[in-house]
């Protein structure tokens, strides 16, 4: 008899266990709580520098992150563009800083990782209210999610890690400067302003993690040539654990201009976890970048790969 309450009782014990992995680590709660996200990000209106749906998408992150402990402030800086002089404001955020008034404060943070987004969306004259859902609202959706999780389940990681919302991504014009390696002269202001303050770092963060358009339907991710290969390792590493290797590969050749570039050239090896051939497809730039085009399954698998990254990269 005592065996078979013994029985019982593991039986009981894996079905709670199974349950549980089902409902925070392996259902789509995560993915529906991202597109939430997103939804509430685009909620607020196109958001290009100094726009007021930027400002009222930035006040939205910095009230949903401060739910779960972390703390934001922000890096504004003005800069030429070819359409004038245009006021850029970055959002990074820290999971219990204590003080975090300026940049000095943060400089003296231990940071071992970096979690980015663009949170701007691209001024398109033709497409005024252009909302850019995947390009890259869907991102800042994820991080939100991850934050949360992160400060939940690993407060001692979330500590070590500086989570970076850049403004001015985007080009003014139809494209950023197509000759990188050379420094793109229209673009990228956020990212490269902001690398400037890893110059500083003593010692630098060992690694970072872009997210751009992260959330479409059959989602498909291609990582630039230039990937440090031990984050394209630990990229595939942790799909492979989840099951989604089929998604994620790296292209053959050329450079991609987007906001790690800056965080690779001051010296912290970065990925970019980007969607693939996002430039030949109907959306990139184009009406169709709507909540129509974001999948919460797609959300949850960028919200499994990207965890499991960041345990492992934080953890070391």
């Amino acid at each position: 008899m005592k065996v078979k309450i013994l029985a019982l009782v593991v039986l009981l014990a894996a079905v709670a266990v199974a349950v549980w992995y089902w409902k925070y680590r392996g259902s789509n709660s995560q993915g529906k709580s991202a597109y939430a996200h997103t939804e509430a990000i685009l909620a607020c209106g196109p958001r290009p520098p100094e726009s007021e749906g930027l400002k009222k998408a930035q006040t939205y992150i910095a009230t949903e992150l401060a739910k779960h402990g972390w703390a934001t402030m922000t890096q504004t800086l003005v800069r030429d563009t070819p359409v004038g002089k245009r006021t850029f404001t970055n959002l990074i955020a820290r999971y219990k800083p204590g003080k975090l008034a300026n940049l000095k404060d943060l400089q003296k943070l231990p940071t071992k990782g970096i979690l980015s987004a663009h949170l701007d969306s691209k001024l398109i004259p033709e497409i005024p209210h252009f909302l850019g859902a995947d390009d890259s609202a869907s991102a800042c959706g994820l991080i939100l999610e991850l934050a949360a999780t992160l400060a939940k389940d690993h407060p001692e990681l979330a500590k070590q890690l500086e989570i970076v919302f850049f403004d001015g991504e985007e080009a003014f014009g139809k494209n950023m400067t197509p000759s990188l390696p050379a420094d793109p002269v229209d673009g990228l202001y956020g990212s490269k302003a902001y690398s400037f303050t890893l110059y500083g770092r003593n010692p630098k963060p060992a690694f970072g993690i872009n997210l751009d358009m992260v959330g479409h339907k059959d989602l498909k991710i291609a990582v630039p040539a230039d990937t440090p290969p031990h984050l394209y390792e630990s990229m595939m590493k942790a799909a492979k654990k989840h099951g989604h290797q089929q998604r994620f590969t790296k292209i053959r050749g050329g450079i991609i201009a987007d906001d790690h570039y800056f965080l690779n050239k001051a010296g912290v090896p970065t990925i970019d976890i980007i969607g693939a051939g996002f430039s030949d497809t109907h959306w990139w730039h184009q009406e169709g970048d709507t909540m129509e085009h974001i999948s919460a399954e797609s959300l949850t698998i960028s919200y499994q790969v990207t965890l499991t990254m960041l345990e492992e990269l934080l953890a070391e």
